[in-house]
C-alpha cells in the first residue's frame, strides 16, 4: 500500500519516553537462534494501534512502518488473552492524564457498531 493511501494517524508518534515505558510493559521474547529474528515489539504494538485507530484492515498495514499483518494479528490475539494489551494501553493513558492531555474519569469506550447488510433497500 502506498503512503498516499495509508491513513495518517498522528497519535502513533510516541515520544522516546513513551516507547521506553511501553517496551517495559511488553513481554520480551528470546531469539531462538535459528530462523528469522523476532519482530520488534514496538513496531508490532504500533501496527496494532494503527489498525485499531484508523479502522483499516490488517492487510493494509505498511510493512515499512510496522511488522507484518500476520505478526501483528498473532501478537494482538496473545496480548489480549494475557492482559498485556490492556496494561500497556492503561499505562499510556495514565501518562497522558499525568500530562493533562486526557481525563480518564471523563472517558468511555463505545463498542456499538452498525452492521451493513448486502442488498438492503436504499432510500432516495
Amino acid at each position: 500500500m502506498s503512503d498516499l493511501m495509508t491513513p495518517a494517524v498522528p497519535a502513533l508518534d510516541l515520544t522516546l519516553e513513551q516507547k521506553q515505558r511501553l517496551l517495559a510493559l511488553l513481554p520480551t521474547y528470546p531469539d531462538k537462534g535459528n530462523g528469522r529474528p523476532r519482530a520488534d515489539t514496538t513496531r508490532v504494538f504500533l501496527g496494532i494501534l494503527w489498525v485499531l485507530v484508523s479502522g483499516a484492515r490488517w492487510e493494509d498495514l505498511d510493512k515499512r512502518r510496522f511488522a507484518s499483518r500476520q505478526t501483528c494479528q498473532r501478537y494482538f490475539a496473545e496480548w489480549v488473552q494475557t492482559g498485556v494489551f490492556d496494561r500497556a494501553l492503561l499505562a499510556l493513558a495514565r501518562q497522558m492524564e499525568d500530562e493533562g492531555l486526557l481525563k480518564l474519569h471523563e472517558s468511555f469506550i463505545d463498542g456499538t457498531f452498525v452492521e451493513a447488510k448486502k442488498g438492503g433497500k436504499r432510500s432516495v
